[in-house]
């Protein structure tokens, strides 16, 4: 159903508008009323319409700069202008500002909804074609790491036959280069032989849990986030301003604090070769090539404890098989526990087959995609690998399906009771400094979009969060603030009513009047007689 907002300072035009038309033949379920350009603004924030029907000549705000100002807040909404003859000029430049159309009073009802059946023919051509769009980006988005994969297999081994094309799609990547330092890294598990048999770690997950490690520790580290698993290695470039000794020792600081993770995990040791740095991405192949000699030599941490041993040796063959958990971590991520667990629940009922070391992958794919959510912005936990290092080592004491599958139960409540606490106190927060900005500043210009700004938030979320918190919209209560306040200076008899309307924000004493009625019942003049 579409949502429309009418807009005019005329009380009669709006109730022929909004009430005599049978909008709902169009599929627009919802129509709003607004008396000024200003209201209507501060509405559609709230509302986010489809389609605003706007007088031109209106107070305080007219038709003309609303279309501005929708447009400066990135308010997608078709604008129709209702004009009067004398208006013409006027509907001409709201045309040149993007208004979509324009009908002459007085208005025949055939004649406005064929206007506003041609918007929403518009608005469904608009959907279809931001929907292709979207469609197209994500399904470039979701090739990309593919195909910088595939770039720098070739780069690493000296395949740049167009040097030009190559600098050219590194700035398609949005990957940095001039001016930075560029090490690669080799990292390995053991060959299989440096293990018995009965405990030979699981490659396909070493190499599953490297990326995703890599991937949380070069955001701080390089410029940029390049790695991909190579064979049976992994390749990570580090990217960095600093002196080549700096990134040498940065690197081999986050190999030592990956391997001791990966060892936890995986149990498993790792083997790293380490390339000296070169000032040019297209010539990263000198790099690698010394770190693949630098492996003969590398770090190989042999100490592993007997619960490693057993848990990696139960599972001596087969590599990880994936398994859809899109639905499930989404569930998460909304915070809706009940779906989240029967979402669990029906992916280990529908795969019997399902193995302890599919559960232990699945689980480490929700803390990675979920706990940084979590962690993110919070101030509870600044390290990701130290916040998530806990469920790993719970993780590592499970063995069987039904303890690993328990477990993941127990960690989606706690990490969905994580998030909605965390989202509740900062959402309070906000709300609380903005009804104090509002109580010292209610007599200034206060709409809702200038709060909103005034505490970096987007108009539309800042609108949601208030109802939620408060239960009564931004615009409902700031006009009741006004009003009690407007009621408690009607016991100055030196105060006149215009005098009080300014004070409380009001310009317009008669809009001001009418706001009072609509609350008090009463006028102001009315309200002050009944006090006295």
């Amino acid at each position: 159903m579409y949502r429309m907002i009418v807009v005019d300072d005329e009380a009669w035009i709006r109730e022929r508008l909004v009430h005599t038309i049978d909008w709902g033949k169009l599929g627009i379920g919802f129509v709003h009323e607004a008396t000024c350009g200003e209201e209507a603004l501060a509405l559609a924030a709230e509302v986010q319409p489809d389609l605003i029907l706007t007088d031109i000549r209106m107070p305080r705000m007219d038709g003309l700069e609303l279309i501005e100002r929708l447009k400066e807040q990135r308010l997608a909404a078709k604008v129709v202008i209702i004009s009067g003859f004398s208006d013409f000029e006027y509907a001409k430049k709201a045309l040149s500002l993007g208004a979509s159309d324009y009908i002459l009073k007085p208005v025949e009802d055939d004649d406005l909804l064929d206007v506003v059946a041609r918007c929403l023919e518009q608005i469904e051509t608009d959907r279809q074609k931001e929907a292709l769009l979207k469609k197209a980006d994500d399904q470039v988005n979701k090739r990309l790491p593919l195909l910088k994969e595939m770039l720098f297999s070739k780069l690493i081994i000296g395949h740049k036959p167009d040097e030009q094309k190559l600098r050219e799609t590194l700035a398609d990547f949005g990957l940095k280069n001039n001016g930075l330092r560029h090490a690669c890294l080799v990292l390995q598990v053991p060959e299989p032989q440096a293990f018995p048999p009965e405990n030979k770690p699981d490659a396909n997950f070493a190499q599953f849990v490297l990326c995703n490690l890599l991937n949380d520790f070069l955001t701080d580290l390089s410029e940029n986030e390049i790695f991909f698993a190579h064979a049976d290695e992994v390749v990570c470039i580090v990217s960095s301003c600093e002196g080549d000794d700096a990134l040498a020792r940065a690197c081999l600081t986050m190999f030592e604090d990956i391997r001791k993770i990966v060892h936890k995990i995986v149990g498993s040791s790792l083997v790293i070769g380490l390339g000296g740095a070169v000032g040019d991405l297209l010539d990263i192949s000198a790099s690698y090539r010394q770190a693949k000699q630098m492996l003969l030599h590398g770090y190989l941490d042999t100490g592993r404890s007997k619960e490693t041993k057993s848990a990696i040796g139960s599972h001596k063959t087969g590599g990880y098989r994936l398994y859809d958990t899109e639905a499930l971590i989404n569930h998460i991520r909304v915070g809706n526990k009940a779906a989240a667990l029967t979402s669990l629940d029906q992916l280990v009922r529908e795969n019997g087959s399902i193995r302890p070391i599919d559960l232990k992958f699945i689980y480490i794919d929700i803390v990675n995609s979920i706990v940084r959510t979590a962690v993110e912005g919070s101030g509870v936990a600044k390290d990701f690998s130290k916040f998530s290092l806990h469920f790993f080592e719970l993780l590592q004491q499970s063995q069987s399906t039904d303890e690993i599958h328990g477990l993941l139960g127990d960690t989606i409540t706690k990490i969905i009771d994580f998030l909605e606490h965390s989202q509740c106190k900062k959402r309070r927060k906000v709300i609380e400094k903005a009804l104090e900005y509002m109580e010292l500043h209610y007599p200034e210009e206060l709409n809702l979009n200038a709060v909103a700004e005034r505490f970096y938030l987007n108009a539309s979320y800042f609108s949601k969060i208030f109802k939620e918190e408060l239960g009564v919209s931004y615009t409902k209560y700031l006009m009741e603030f006004r009003v009690n306040k407007a009621a408690e200076l009607m016991g100055d008899p030196t105060l006149k009513i215009y005098e009080i309307s300014r004070r409380v924000g009001y310009e317009d004493v008669q809009y001001f009047t009418k706001m009072f009625k609509s609350l008090k019942g009463v006028t102001p003049g009315q309200y002050r007689e009944k006090i006295r």
